[in-house]
């Protein structure tokens, strides 16, 4: 049998687990401190596409994004 590994285990647990909104949620309700929490409205987080062409028609990558409302705005 091969042995397969994992490359970037960490990262790769870290997207698996935070790409669901639920946990993303859970994490910030328990862990931020309670005045970010007052700002975010956690019922509006929504996972956002993670690759972008940029001005030099680059392919980018980001780690996980997400669209929540800050303080009544779109962030």
């Amino acid at each position: 049998m091969a042995n397969i590994q994992v490359q970037n285990p960490h990262d790769k647990f870290f997207k698996e687990t935070f790409k669901n909104p639920q946990v993303t949620k859970d994490f910030i309700t328990y862990y931020l401190p309670p005045s970010l929490v007052k700002q975010i409205d956690v019922n509006t987080l929504e996972p956002q596409k993670d690759s972008f062409i940029n001005k030099e028609l680059e392919e980018v990558f980001s780690d996980l994004l997400f669209k929540v409302d800050i303080n009544h705005e779109q962030g």
